[in-house]
């Protein structure tokens, strides 16, 4: 009889656990839809960015804030629970994709680098030993400081990601903090090589771009039209496994790229996700034949005005800033962020860094993807948006 309620009580309690983890993951989703459409509407270019390398980044400086900082970043990261719970999650996300199975190979690296006898807070070195993270010193003004840095982010990207950070992103650096992710994914329907061949790509007023390699193949690849998003999805699977796709938004005929993300962001993820779910649940056998150009993005943004945008205000401005948990006189002049993606017949991959410094003041049978169109590779088990990008010109690399 004493057992019983110990029970119910670990019930209880792993329950409202997994509540907040929802809550969270939807702020997550939230924040990456947002920073993605921002940085979509501000370019004409390819481009790929890695939102929940931002957001993770972005944590380990909302655990050193303080004041209107801290009350930014918790809100502007769509923080909605308590500091053990956001741990928790971090940790478990982190562990559960770095991963190397079934097709997918996933792997995550988060540090922080600190100037040589610069001493910080004692009690962030023990919130961030609760994110795996020891923080390591280093002389920023030597030149092997930044090879070395560089180094780690290619090791971590397995090659994809070099040279990203430069002598002058150190040169007043108290503080540098790094995010990498990279995945690789081989198509649980791999693309026929032999029937890739040269077919017209247009842009978004119909006007030819240019002939572009394009892949083409017919299987069970859910597609819907959601609600309210002016555009069709399409699922590609990775892996066995089915449990990262990615998700392709083809906005319709004379619908701009950039109204389909916004859109994109009103909508929501976890709605076009249970569609994409319940289509393949009762037209599991249903054909699809699409036609996708194979395409390889390299982007290099700054971050800064982005996310001051967002509501990151006081984090940027030397005066403002209040990062007193870490140490005082702490503020960012730095935000970067680096990816590279590779999609052809075998499948994807791709790889991201981000980097802040912190200095001291001082239904369809065929699917033609032949016009822009977005795209983001997700983890449906967590809904996190690792990577979200779209494609103007596929032969721009």
């Amino acid at each position: 009889m004493v057992k019983l309620p110990l029970i119910l009580g670990a019930i209880v309690l792993l329950m409202a656990h997994e509540k907040y983890a929802q809550s969270l993951s939807k702020g997550v989703q939230d924040f990456s839809l947002d920073l993605f459409h921002r940085i979509a509407i501000g370019s004409n270019e390819n481009l790929m960015i890695s939102p929940y390398s931002v957001w993770s980044l972005f944590v380990l400086l909302y655990e050193g804030a303080s004041g209107g900082t801290y009350d930014q970043l918790r809100q502007t990261l769509r923080i909605n629970v308590d500091d053990k719970t956001l741990r928790e999650f971090s940790r478990e996300r982190s562990q559960f994709l770095d991963v190397m199975s079934s097709g997918i190979e996933i792997h995550t690296l988060r540090g922080i680098y600190v100037a040589n006898k610069f001493s910080i807070n004692p009690t962030y070195k023990i919130v961030l030993r609760q994110y795996s993270i020891q923080p390591v010193e280093v002389d920023f003004k030597n030149l092997g400081t930044v090879r070395r840095i560089n180094e780690e982010i290619t090791k971590a990207t397995r090659g994809l990601i070099k040279n990203t950070v430069q002598q002058k992103d150190l040169s007043n650096a108290i503080l540098f903090l790094i995010s990498s992710i990279y995945f690789k994914g081989q198509w649980k329907f791999p693309f026929d090589k032999q029937m890739t061949t040269g077919l017209p790509f247009f842009d978004e007023n119909g006007q030819f771009i240019a002939e572009v390699p394009t892949m083409i193949q017919e299987s069970n690849f859910p597609k819907v039209r959601p609600a309210n998003l002016g555009g069709t999805v399409l699922e590609l699977p990775y892996g066995s496994l089915e449990w990262i796709s990615m998700i392709v938004v083809l906005p319709d005929s004379k619908v701009p790229l950039n109204t389909v993300a916004g859109n994109l962001k009103t909508v929501g993820l976890d709605p076009i996700l249970k569609s994409l779910a319940d289509f393949k649940a009762k037209n599991g056998d249903a054909k699809t034949e699409i036609a996708m150009p194979k395409f390889e993005t390299t982007t290099d943004l700054s971050l800064n005005e982005i996310l001051s945008q967002m509501g990151i205000r006081d984090l940027f401005n030397r005066n403002s800033a209040n990062l007193d948990r870490i140490a005082p006189g702490l503020y960012a002049s730095l935000c970067k962020h680096s990816s590279k993606i590779i999609v052809d017949e075998e499948g994807t991959t791709a790889a991201a860094a981000v980097t802040v410094s912190l200095s001291g003041r001082g239904l369809f049978n065929r699917i033609d993807l032949n016009r822009p169109f977005l795209y983001m590779i997700v983890d449906k088990q967590t809904g996190l948006l690792l990577f979200a990008g779209q494609v103007r010109n596929p032969k721009a690399i």
